[in-house]
């Protein structure tokens, strides 16, 4: 029996519960979240506020990437967008005390690398169970379509260096490596437009 190519839809409103549900799933342990949000339940109230805010620009713009069985998912943001950090304040106190600092420097980091004229991949993110069967290739293959039609620059942080391969074959390019004391490593990419 031929293996059936994974479907790709721009998701909406309707879906949101369970776009963040896989993004919850695939990010639980991703190794720079969980060093900001080491215990189980202050990574699941965090991630939902944060999923909560993140998708809002997501969903208005309509572009919300998804596995049409929601086993995959994407957030973007489109060029200009400016995410209000504030918004996230609230999920501080659920970040160790004595990680804070360096949490927060982290994040004023990536946001020296960010290319305010770039597509912002914020999060993508496969259902464990379903890793390796390409969702994730897929997801960002459609998103990418959509930026190269319009032939803009796409940008991402990639949170370990096991992602990476996966943006590189898309065309991204590492601009950096920040690391924060003790943090695992993180990776901030870009995609320049095809001319």
């Amino acid at each position: 029996m031929e293996k059936k190519l994974p479907e790709i839809i721009r998701a909406n409103e309707k879906n949101k519960e369970q776009i963040k549900s896989v993004l919850k799933l695939g990010f639980s342990n991703d190794d720079l979240l969980r060093w900001v949000f080491p215990s189980a339940d202050s990574f699941l109230k965090s991630f939902d506020i944060w999923m909560e805010e993140f998708s809002k620009e997501s969903f208005k713009n309509n572009i919300v990437f998804s596995e049409k069985n929601f086993h995959g998912s994407s957030l973007w943001h489109p060029p200009g967008f400016e995410f209000d950090e504030s918004v996230l304040h609230s999920t501080f106190e659920f970040i160790p005390e004595n990680r804070l600092e360096d949490a927060l420097q982290f994040f004023e980091e990536f946001s020296e690398y960010h290319p305010k004229d770039s597509w912002y991949l914020a999060f993508i993110a496969v259902d464990p169970s379903k890793q390796g069967s390409g969702i994730g290739s897929f997801i960002l293959k459609e998103a990418l379509k959509m930026i190269d039609e319009k032939n803009e620059k796409a940008y991402l942080e990639a949170s370990s260096e096991r992602n990476m391969s996966l943006y590189e074959r898309h065309g991204f390019e590492c601009m950096g490596k920040i690391q924060i004391n003790d943090s695992p490593p993180a990776f901030p990419m870009i995609r320049e437009s095809k001319n």
